[in-house]
């Protein structure tokens, strides 16, 4: 009775534990799922940025007059190194998007891995506890 009293703590343990791992996978599937978005988000922003950057204020500006003043043309460059700027900002946070994505799917692997073998814990107890159960309820066989 005594190790089937230590047993049945165990699977109650083991049991709160792929609890805490089953709450810990759900958290970290959905952070992984949030760095996901915001990742695609951050490429969006990237995407717009460089179509912005692209362009060549120079030669838009020698369509609509013709010829380019220094000031014009200096704007114009000015705009574009903006720009540029911009697309290297959104390029920068985008990166750091995806680093944090890896590092959150990296981190719900693990505690699908860990609540996985949680899982065969518990169920290693409960075989444990049920063959304990068994043996000490055998039944006395008669000589007949």
């Amino acid at each position: 009775m005594k190790a089937s009293k230590a047993l049945r703590l165990l699977l109650e343990i083991r049991n709160l534990r792929a609890d805490n791992l089953s709450r810990s996978l759900s958290k970290a599937r959905g952070d992984a799922e949030r760095a996901r978005e915001e990742e695609l988000r951050a490429s969006e922003a990237h995407d717009i940025a460089a179509s912005r950057a692209a362009g060549n204020p120079i030669i838009d500006e020698l369509r609509k007059d013709g010829f380019v003043s220094a000031a014009e043309l200096h704007n114009a460059l000015m705009r574009q190194s903006v720009l540029r700027g911009h697309e290297a900002d959104a390029g920068a946070l985008r990166e750091q998007h995806k680093l944090a994505r890896f590092a959150a799917q990296e981190r719900a692997d693990e505690a699908a891995a860990d609540f996985y073998h949680a899982q065969k814990s518990v169920v290693r107890a409960e075989i444990s506890l049920e063959m304990a159960y068994k043996l000490t309820t055998k039944p006395e066989f008669d000589g007949n």
